[in-house]
């Protein structure tokens, strides 16, 4: 049976930080292969296998050396460079939606109240009889009453 590693006990033998190898296992997952590399047991924790702890050394030792080429170093740092550009990116859309998303909600449901499809009457139908049989009508907004219960669709 061959020996099974966790993270720390990797991070010891390889000298890489623990944080590095779990940076790694994730932005690389094309790398390091399950059942080859890292397995999982039965409490879903990943434990690194020889072949695993072989391969975290020479992407050590790759790295460091590297760290002495600028140009070497500068292409091995792109997908860093890439992932925080990304996630800024990412990050200022997020935002920027949740900015617009209250305006943008609020003229769809004035437009909705306004000049409402079909399909949006019979939603606002069913909401407002399913209030109505919940006994909570009184949370509805009052313009809504006249506009959903017109049409001879009037409950007593």
């Amino acid at each position: 049976m061959q020996n099974l590693y966790t993270t720390p006990e990797a991070a010891r033998l390889t000298g890489i930080p623990g944080s590095t190898i779990r940076t790694w296992l994730t932005r690389y997952p094309e790398v390091f292969q399950f059942d080859v590399h890292v397995v999982t047991d039965e409490h879903k924790q990943k434990l690194w296998t020889e072949a695993g702890i072989e391969l975290l050394q020479s992407r050590r030792a790759s790295k460091t050396a590297t760290d002495d080429d600028a140009n070497l170093d500068a292409e091995s740092d792109a997908p860093d460079l890439l992932e925080s550009l990304l996630e800024e990116d990412s990050q200022r859309l997020a935002n920027e939606y949740w900015r617009l998303l209250p305006g943008r909600t609020l003229q769809r449901i004035k437009q909705m109240r306004d000049n409402p499809t079909p399909e949006q009457r019979q939603i606002v139908q069913t909401s407002v009889r399913a209030a109505i049989n919940a006994g909570t009508e009184h949370l509805l907004l009052p313009t809504y009453q006249p506009m959903l219960l017109e049409g001879g669709d009037e409950t007593d």
